[in-house]
């Protein structure tokens, strides 16, 4: 008998502690800006699909009232209330590459929010090292663009995984670079740190601050 009470009384009380550990409100961010419709929705429904299917309730910021063509600003104000009113958020793998959803990582991070990956990032402290020393986000740095800063800091970026076991093809893959590029950015690295006093001072900075973290 008194252990039928036990049971029960264990039951009783540690079942709403498990409903939350089990049922939460998560919010789903990823890259939107720049990609197709049918591309975003097909990424984030499947996320949806597999998150409701663990149980979760699930906050999707492309279903929403605001139509998909409207001002940016628009859909940020919106997607920003959403947000602080869930438990998590739910990284999509190319959230990395998107300023919007870098700025929901931060936002959910300073409120105390649970961060779930869809991935498991790679070189998560590198990226800071890098991204910090340079003073520009990493989306930036894994973009295109040719500004000569942020060509430095992906020639480093791409040299330090290099020398941390990352094959040539998984830095590519990562980068959204083909093949070639990144060993031309290898080749360019060993050049500028060789003769280019500037480049060897942010590489050595970078080096340093990824060394004290």
């Amino acid at each position: 008998m008194h252990i039928r009470f036990f049971r029960l009384r264990f039951l009783f009380v540690s079942l709403p502690y498990l409903l939350i550990l089990i049922f939460m409100r998560i919010y789903i961010s990823g890259k939107i800006s720049g990609l197709p419709y049918e591309e975003v929705k097909a990424k984030f429904d499947k996320a949806e699909s597999d998150l409701s299917a663990r149980g979760n309730d699930v906050v999707s910021p492309i279903k929403t009232f605001i139509p998909y063509n409207s001002p940016r600003e628009s859909h940020m104000l919106l997607d920003t209330i959403l947000l602080l009113g869930c438990d998590a958020v739910y990284m999509l793998s190319d959230w990395i590459y998107s300023r919007g959803a870098t700025l929901e990582k931060c936002m959910a991070e300073s409120t105390g929010k649970q961060i779930i990956y869809e991935e498991t990032p790679v070189f998560v402290e590198l990226k800071q090292a890098v991204s910090e020393t340079i003073g520009i986000p990493f989306y930036e740095i894994a973009g295109s663009s040719r500004k000569r800063d942020i060509v430095y800091a992906r020639m480093i970026y791409v040299d330090c995984c290099l020398k941390r076991g990352a094959s040539v093809t998984s830095i590519a893959a990562e980068m959204k670079h083909n093949h070639s590029t990144v060993l031309y950015y290898l080749r360019k690295f060993n050049d500028d740190y060789t003769f280019n006093p500037k480049f060897r001072d942010i590489a050595n900075r970078i080096e340093s601050s990824f060394q004290n973290k």
